[in-house]
């Protein structure tokens, strides 16, 4: 990320007199012990703050862009901006820094969301990379391109090639800042299309593929020329094959997405707090995807996802629900009793807390955990489509 690796920049590692980073910057493992770390490098570092104010193309390929179009007269006076960081040591770090500037010098509303990226593991970036462009169209989506500026720049070089395709299948165009001259760049959208016909005809073939690595000697001979056709939508490497990134994302989002997506059902309560809180509703529903994701392959801790473990006055025997500990946009914490019905593909929301202490006081005696507290609704269109 350039915050921290550009030549001339204010943070570099590389500048003299700052302070060192006390961990690696891809460090994965954020440990109390870590976070406690950098904290104090943040503290640190904190008199360099001043020197932004006039050195506003010194301090990341983020700040500039927005810095260019204020310039240029391109930035509405409260702007939105959502930033994507992975979940290391120098995203938790370059968070800190860049919301609290962007916030400051631009009088921004500033919106985060942490995406794993593991580049050492194939079949792990595999799924991680459809999670990002997932998340990405969907905040993508939000807004349109010809008020929004959608520039992928910073972090792993996968995010940004990934980015475009998200990017063009949406019409966005890419922007782009040399960060040196500071000359601002826009590449088109290439057009994307399907041949939905034969999706649906191999939607058996496709849930397989999605779902894990299959043997290609084992395809029907039909089969294996459909791979062999749509070859940019699967990985086929050793004999094996699998949907990549692009193919899940690409599935999941033509007029056959229910082939491949969880279905999601809400009781009123969740369905009228959604409805309610528009600010919140992308943190909501994308708080609800990364439930389903966690849940289909076993990476969640039992402490998150049956967080009704940790109150001793609930009966366990007789509940009927679990309480998913999800994550906090700093402004509200995501709490949801639920159900996941495998079979099916369906995830039951039943009650939802976006504030933690009530939270805490609810979830003790049982809230949402015993019975369904109304009937549910099907909402998978606006749980992956809605707008914020």
């Amino acid at each position: 990320m350039s915050l921290f690796n550009g030549r001339n920049n204010i943070f570099s590692n590389s500048r003299q007199g700052i302070p060192k980073f006390p961990v690696s910057l891809q460090e994965k493992n954020l440990g109390k012990d870590t976070r406690q770390k950098i904290d104090q490098w943040l503290h640190d570092v904190k008199p360099f703050f001043d020197e932004m104010k006039d050195k506003q193309s010194q301090i990341s390929a983020e700040y500039s862009t927005v810095y260019q179009l204020k310039k240029q007269r391109k930035l509405v006076e409260r702007p939105l901006i959502i930033l994507f960081f992975t979940n290391t040591a120098g995203g938790y770090a370059a968070e800190k820094i860049l919301k609290e500037v962007l916030e400051e010098h631009f009088n921004a509303i500033v919106n985060v969301f942490f995406v794993d990226i593991n580049v050492d593991h194939p079949q792990t970036l595999n799924r991680d990379v459809g999670d990002y462009m997932q998340k990405l169209a969907e905040s993508l989506e939000t807004g349109e391109p010809t008020t929004t500026c959608f520039a992928p720049i910073g972090g792993y070089k996968v995010m940004t090639s990934f980015g475009y395709i998200v990017g063009s299948f949406l019409g966005y165009p890419t922007a782009y800042l040399h960060e040196d001259n500071q000359i601002f760049h826009q590449i088109p959208p290439v057009p994307i299309q399907m041949d939905l016909d034969l999706i649906q005809q191999y939607s058996t073939l496709l849930r397989k593929c999605q779902a894990d690595y299959i043997d290609f000697e084992s395809l029907t001979y039909q089969e294996q020329n459909f791979v062999r056709k749509f070859h940019s939508l699967f990985t086929l490497e050793e004999g094996m094959v699998c949907l990549n990134p692009f193919g899940c994302f690409m599935l999941e989002r033509t007029k056959y997405s229910y082939l491949l997506q969880t279905k999601y059902f809400v009781s009123k309560q969740v369905q009228n707090i959604i409805e309610k809180s528009k600010h919140q509703s992308l943190f909501i529903t994308q708080q609800m995807r990364e439930l389903v994701k966690k849940l289909k392959t076993g990476e969640g801790r039992l402490s998150e996802l049956q967080h009704e473990m940790e109150f001793k006055g609930i009966n366990q025997q007789s509940t009927k629900f679990h309480l998913y500990k999800g994550a906090s946009n700093g402004q509200t914490a995501f709490r949801l009793a639920y159900k996941y019905d495998e079979s099916n593909d369906i995830l039951y929301a039943n009650y939802l807390w976006l504030d933690h202490d009530r939270y805490e006081r609810e979830a003790a005696q049982g809230k949402g955990l015993y019975e369904e507290v109304s009937s549910f609704t099907d909402m998978t269109e606006e749980a992956i489509q809605l707008k914020g």
